[in-house]
């Protein structure tokens, strides 16, 4: 690469004193008579005029290819492209900024940020109705890894193969190709062996004019009791089936609409299977006699997908009110032999009215941590939420809070328990987590503009699932130096919510990394990095 460059600045500097010599040359431009060219009094003098010719002419391309400032829809303010102002390059240390991230590297132009202002946004005005991974009121911004870690090798709908057939097929390829795209729009090819890959997987690697913060010092705190408003409760709403699709579509994502009253009503749960006295009863029955027997729970939880990657919204901290499954297995007299877990009813499991499969529950062990939930934050459930209840499960990813539970059934079967609560994405149990801890960052699109000199303050939440986060670390030299906080004995059942203040000294972008520790020792590997923009004038 350097070759090149020494290259251009020649072909350019060649041109820069072609463009000199015929303006010399000319005697209208320098009105002269004569048509004689300018004398200098000597050659140091001809080469400053020279070079401050040169010099006026890489300020104005510095100009043209100053990095955009954009305004999004919410009125903030970004630079997705880093201003180099101290940076050192082949053509000179420029005080208004140089220009190699634009001039070279094109970095305006690439990366999904440079057609996609939100891809939550993208996703959500689909025709096809994709399921809900964006989470507006948590101000979570979706990157590419959500997007990976769905389209996986493992599915056939991988995201190579879904990404460039969306991007240069029949219905966008036209759009995609006007609006400039190529293949240096989403990949950074290199000779490193690592082949094309994605831009904005290694963008702060390539980019210059990031300020590294060595040991970087702020104000840090968290708590474990901030919560989601039940409205705001994050929900995939699932379409792998038609009873999802129904809720779905029922849901605050399409129509908002309220289950009917006498659907509520008349709404059954059954516990069955080896307990002695099997029973069905209406919800509203049960509710009645719990709360009656004081038997119902109100506490602070939290639910969080496994498919939810750092920086994602699939997580909510909320209050639950419901009744312990102890307490309905006890009401049908306790367990008729030994048992090795509970099955979760719900409708898409029966056939012909009868349940003919599940594949959620949990161990025997797990019991005390099971509840049929049936108020959020005080409020009865809506559809999203799983009207009229939901199975909650603590210490166990998403995927076991059945919505619209329709009972339990206890088993002596041995059953793949542990898949069934996978706390944590690790390729299927092929590799290492990939969220476990998930340590996040919310509310900062990339590249927002603070002022410098002013406090400015990062927050997000962090959680392991089934592990108590114990530890978070904070980097703003790409992972060289991390400045850790512990965070003593957490709750597991409640996710970790972060407050990180911190002050830019000097105009420039930064990149925050985070990652969390848990208490048997895992340490986040997909660390989510996000950058900020920090200007003394933050209205240029």
């Amino acid at each position: 690469m350097k070759k090149k460059f020494v290259w251009v600045t020649t072909v350019l500097l060649a041109g820069s004193l072609c463009a000199v010599g015929c303006a010399q040359q000319d005697p209208a431009a320098e009105g002269d008579a004569s048509g004689e060219g300018k004398q200098y009094a000597n050659s140091i003098e001809e080469s400053e005029a020279v070079l401050a010719e040169e010099n006026a002419r890489w300020q104005e391309i510095n100009k043209e290819y100053a990095p955009e400032i954009r305004t999004l829809e919410d009125g903030t303010k970004v630079q997705r492209t880093p201003s180099e102002y101290q940076c050192y390059h082949w053509n000179r240390p420029y005080e208004e900024g140089t220009t190699y991230n634009n001039y070279f590297l094109d970095a305006d132009n690439r990366g999904c940020g440079a057609c996609h202002e939100d891809l939550g946004d993208a996703l959500s005005n689909m025709e096809y109705a994709h399921p809900t991974v964006w989470n507006d009121a948590l101000g979570s911004k979706l990157t590419v890894d959500q997007c990976m870690l769905c389209h996986s090798a493992d599915d056939g709908q991988e995201m190579g193969t879904v990404m460039h057939a969306v991007h240069y097929g029949e219905r966008n390829g036209t759009n995609f190709e006007d609006r400039g795209g190529k293949c240096i729009s989403c990949h950074n090819i290199t000779e490193n062996g690592n082949g094309a890959e994605l831009w904005d997987e290694v963008k702060y690697d390539h980019l210059d004019g990031i300020v590294k913060v060595k040991d970087v010092q702020g104000e840090f705190k968290f708590d474990q009791t901030t919560t989601t408003a039940p409205e705001d409760m994050f929900t995939y709403d699932w379409i792998h089936s038609n009873y999802d699709h129904l809720i779905h579509i029922m849901g605050k994502n399409v129509l908002d609409a309220e289950m009917p009253q006498d659907f509520v009503d008349n709404w059954e749960v059954t516990i069955n299977g080896l307990v002695n006295k099997p029973y069905t009863a209406k919800l509203a029955d049960l509710i009645a006699e719990a709360e009656g027997a004081g038997a119902t729970v109100t506490k602070l939880s939290k639910i969080h997908c496994v498919d939810n990657m750092p920086g994602g919204g699939g997580i909510s901290n909320v209050e639950i009110t419901g009744i312990p499954l102890s307490w309905l297995i006890e009401k049908g007299g306790g367990a008729s032999k030994d048992i090795t877990g509970v099955l979760f009813d719900r409708r898409e499991f029966h056939t012909n009215g009868e349940m003919t499969h599940s594949n959620r529950g949990v161990p025997e062990a797990s019991f005390d941590d099971v509840y049929l939930v049936y108020e959020i934050g005080g409020k009865r459930l809506d559809p999203s939420q799983g009207s009229p209840c939901i199975n909650w499960v603590e210490g166990c990813d998403a995927q076991s809070f059945v919505k619209q539970c329709m009972g339990y059934t206890l088993t002596d079967e041995e059953k793949p328990w542990e898949d069934w609560m996978m706390n944590g994405f690790n390729s299927y149990g092929e590799g290492p987590y990939i969220n476990k801890p998930n340590a996040s960052i919310l509310k900062v699109p990339e590249g927002m503009i603070i002022e410098t000199g002013k406090p400015f303050t990062f927050e997000g939440y962090a959680d392991a699932y089934d592990e108590a986060v114990t530890k978070l670390e904070f980097s703003m030299d790409n992972g060289k130096t991390w400045t850790a906080y512990d965070l003593g004995q957490t709750d597991p059942r409640q996710w970790v919510y972060w407050h990180y203040t911190w002050t830019p000294e000097t105009d420039g972008s930064y990149v925050l990394t985070i990652r969390g520790i848990t208490e048997t020792g895992l340490v986040s590997v997909n660390n989510q990095e996000v950058m900020v923009t920090a200007k003394s004038n933050v209205e240029g």
